[in-house]
């Protein structure tokens, strides 16, 4: 079914996160998460058994296992279906020192999920770890989740969040979904058993370029992954991109004297209601191109707001043989593209109407007149 930007269709609404999903299950091998069957490595051991994924960890150091699966999208969401098998009530590991041949125990092991990992190393993690406030009294005792997102840069790690959870999740070795969400500047934390339930949000700033996603798994602990699934948020919003800013907008069109150049503000709307939504009540820039005219995107989404930043590329008005009459290409709320029969005109100057009568809707936006 096609979706429509400016207008949501209505029987689409509710759909949360756009893009292309990639799943590592037993199905596929576990993909890039599991690249060398049987491996072993400086006190590591991986497999497949059971249709899970299994990696356990006798190091002194935490280890981190890395999808080859590389992310430039400036959103995605990653989840993993997981659990913790050395993390029963009571049952300790030790852990050898190769140094020094001492063994140190482990009482509370750590697992959990690996964000942004970029290409010098550094990445942000949730790590979790389940402990008892009185082990050794019955009455008073209670088990809870410490749920934690960390940033290590180099050899420095920092706390960005972190709460405490008694209920919702499975607290000893059976199976939680752990889900981040993350974008250019956040990152939300979802965990549950049996159902997501949103714990932390964080400030964490995505670099530009490829980043990787993956899992991490404590000194002591043991693994044991159901799926893991990668959604890719679209990338159309790349294609949108332009080197517009609001500062060169602002000095290029005080210099314009062109009538059709400047900035236009939505006015008023002709739709039908029971098929069509409005996408939001934008503000654009016009800005003359090779062949037209590109309208830029300034302010006023509804729809997908999240997705649509100033500068970006709402359109484009192509000239007609008719004076004041182009067709209209439109890039909708979800980035895809009207074009079917749409066209656009500018009336005396500061009208611009918007058709689309397959849909048999108009919207108006008029020119802003500095004085």
């Amino acid at each position: 079914m096609k979706r429509y930007l400016f207008f949501l269709v209505i029987i689409l609404l509710g759909v949360d996160v756009m893009g292309k999903s990639y799943y590592n299950t037993a199905e596929n091998n576990f993909g890039g998460l599991f690249p060398h069957p049987g491996m072993r490595m400086q006190g590591r051991y991986k497999a497949i058994n059971e249709d899970l994924l299994i990696e356990e960890n006798a190091t002194m150091a935490t280890a981190l296992t890395i999808d080859t699966m590389c992310i430039y999208s400036t959103a995605y969401r990653y989840q993993l279906r997981l659990a913790n098998l050395n993390n029963k009530q009571g049952k300790t590991k030790s852990i050898k020192n190769p140094m020094t041949g001492d063994k140190t125990p482990v009482t509370s092991t750590q697992w959990g999920l690996v964000f942004n990992y970029d290409e010098m190393g550094d990445y942000c993690a949730v790590v979790l770890s389940c402990d008892n406030s009185a082990p050794y009294d019955d009455i008073t005792d209670s088990r809870t989740m410490l749920v934690s997102i960390i940033q290590q840069c180099g050899n420095e790690v920092t706390q960005l969040a972190q709460t405490t959870l008694s209920k919702g999740v499975s607290l000893e070795d059976e199976m939680n979904t752990l889900c981040v969400d993350v974008n250019e500047q956040t990152v939300t934390v979802s965990i549950g058993k049996n159902e997501l339930q949103q714990v932390l949000e964080a400030p964490v700033k995505r670099g530009a370029g490829m980043v990787q996603v993956g899992y991490l798994v404590g000194p002591g602990a043991r693994t044991a992954i159901e799926r893991a699934v990668l959604t890719i948020e679209n990338e159309k919003q790349v294609a949108a991109t332009t080197l517009w800013t609001a500062a060169s907008l602002d000095e290029y069109l005080a210099q314009s004297a062109d009538p059709v150049e400047g900035y236009w503000r939505y006015l008023d709307r002709d739709m039908q209601d029971e098929w069509l939504r409005l996408g939001g009540r934008y503000t654009l820039a016009i800005v003359r191109s090779d062949d037209g005219y590109d309208l830029i995107y300034i302010d006023g989404a509804q729809v997908k707001k999240s997705m649509w930043e100033p500068g970006m590329l709402k359109g484009h008005l192509t000239p007609t043989l008719f004076t004041g009459n182009y067709d209209l290409m439109w890039i909708d709320a979800t980035m895809e593209p009207i074009d079917k029969d749409a066209y656009a005109t500018v009336e005396n100057g500061i009208i611009l109407t918007l058709n689309f009568p397959v849909y048999k809707s108009q919207v108006r936006l008029s020119k802003i007149i500095n004085n």
